[in-house]
C-alpha cells in the first residue's frame, strides 16, 4: 500500500518518528518554551505526521517558532482551569500554544467524567492547536468518546459568499471499539484545509480542484497562488457546521467569532486568540460499556461487509487510513519534502539543535 501523506510524493527524506520528535522539541526548548508546552507540541505535530496530516505537522514548526519569537505566543503559559459546574470546565490559554491548553483540558475532563458522566470544557485565550483528532484519540484510548473542535481565522467564505468569514473551524469525535484503532472523525468544515494549498500545492506548483477554493472575485480557482478563500465542505452544510463550530468555541468560550481571530502566518507579534471546545463522554453512564463495544464491533462488521463499489477494495472507517499509515510510518519513517526539510535543518542550525539525517 502506497503512503497516503500530503508530503509523501516527492519527499527526499524519511526521519525516525522518535527522532524527529526530540528535534522538535529541542528547537521549541532552546527558542524559550517550557518544557511541558514543548513536549505536547513536539508529540502533537509528529504524532500528525505519522497519522499522514501532513499539513499540520512538522511544517508548521517554523510559524510556531516564529510566534514565540515575535511574542504571539506566551512561551511559558499559566493554564488555569475553573470548574464552574460538576461538568464544565473553563480554561484560560494565557496566550499559549493551543496544544497545552487543549491537552491539559481534555486530561482535565478525562480526570473528572468518571464523576458526572459528560464533561465539557470551553477554552479562551489560546492559539493554534494542531488536529483535532490528537486529543480526541486521548478519551477514546481510555474507553471514552472525545469531541473536539476549534475555531480559527476566516478563510472559508459562507455559502452564497464570495469573502472570507469563518474559519476551517474543524471538529473531530473519536469512538473507542474492539479493534485496534477508534473510530475518529476528523475534519475541516471547509472542502480542505488551508494548509493543504499553503504547505502542498503552492510548494508543489500543483493544480487544485475547482471545488476547494476561490479567487479574489468569488470564482472558483485551479491556481494556489490564486486562492483568497477557501469553499464550505457540502456548501450550506458546511457553512452550517462552521457556525455552529464557531458559537460553540468562540462565543460559548467568550474568545469571539472567526472574524475575529488573529492569523498563524504574517502577525507573529499578535496572539490569534481563539477558542477551542471540548467534550468527554463516559459510556458507563448510558449502559454497559462491554455490551456497547460488541455493538461498534457488529457495526464495524457490517459495514465491511458491504459491498464495494468498482475499484475500491475496502470499506474503510473515518480514522482507519491514517491508523494504517502511523503504522507504516512508525516502522519506515516520517516522510519530509525538501522545502520543509530545509526549513526544519534552519531551524535547527540557528537553535544549535542537530536535524537527524533522514536521506
Amino acid at each position: 500500500m502506497t503512503d497516503t501523506g500530503t508530503h509523501s510524493r516527492g519527499s527526499r527524506y524519511r526521519l525516525d518518528h522518535g527522532e524527529l520528535e526530540e528535534f522538535v522539541f529541542g528547537v521549541l526548548r532552546s527558542a524559550g518554551v517550557d518544557r511541558e508546552p514543548a513536549a505536547t507540541i513536539a508529540e502533537a505535530l509528529v504524532r500528525a505526521d505519522l497519522r499522514g496530516v501532513d499539513s499540520h505537522g512538522v511544517a508548521r514548526l517554523p510559524a510556531y517558532v516564529r510566534n514565540v519569537e515575535a511574542g504571539g505566543f506566551e512561551p511559558s503559559p499559566a493554564v488555569t482551569v475553573d470548574r464552574s459546574t460538576d461538568s464544565v470546565f473553563l480554561v484560560d490559554a494565557d496566550g499559549g500554544p493551543g496544544q497545552h491548553a487543549g491537552a491539559v483540558a481534555m486530561e482535565r475532563l478525562i480526570e473528572t467524567v468518571d464523576e458526572t458522566g459528560v464533561s465539557l470544557a470551553a477554552v479562551s485565550n489560546s492559539n493554534h492547536f494542531g488536529t483535532a483528532a490528537y486529543y480526541t484519540e486521548r478519551a477514546a484510548e481510555r474507553g471514552y468518546i472525545g469531541i473536539a473542535m476549534t475555531n480559527v481565522g476566516p478563510d472559508v467564505i459562507p455559502f452564497g459568499g464570495r469573502n472570507p468569514f469563518f474559519g476551517t473551524n474543524p471538529l473531530s469525535v473519536s469512538v473507542p471499539t474492539d479493534r485496534d484503532f477508534s473510530i475518529t472523525l476528523d475534519m475541516a468544515t471547509s472542502v480542505v484545509a488551508m494548509g493543504k494549498i499553503d504547505h502542498v500545492a503552492k510548494a508543489q506548483n500543483a493544480e487544485i480542484p475547482a471545488e476547494w477554493a476561490v479567487d479574489e472575485h468569488g470564482e472558483p480557482t485551479t491556481d494556489p497562488h490564486e486562492v483568497a478563500a477557501l469553499r464550505p465542505v457540502g456548501g450550506p452544510k458546511g457553512y452550517g457546521l462552521a457556525l455552529i463550530v464557531d458559537v460553540l468555541c468562540g462565543l460559548l468560550s467568550g474568545a469571539g467569532p472567526s472574524p475575529s481571530v488573529g492569523p498563524l502566518y504574517g502577525d507573529y507579534d499578535e496572539p490569534m486568540d481563539l477558542g477551542h471546545f471540548f467534550g468527554v463522554i463516559d459510556v458507563s453512564a448510558f449502559r454497559d460499556p462491554a455490551a456497547f463495544a460488541v455493538d461498534v464491533g457488529d457495526l464495524v462488521d457490517a459495514l465491511k461487509a458491504q459491498q464495494t463499489a468498482d475499484g475500491t477494495d475496502e470499506i474503510m472507517l473515518p480514522g482507519e487510513i491514517e491508523t494504517r499509515t502511523m503504522e507504516r510510518r512508525r516502522s519506515s519513517g516520517v516522510p519530509v519534502s525538501e522545502s520543509v526539510y530545509d526549513d526544519l535543518r534552519g531551524l535547527g542550525e540557528r537553535y544549535e539543535v542537530a536535524l537527524p539525517d533522514g536521506r
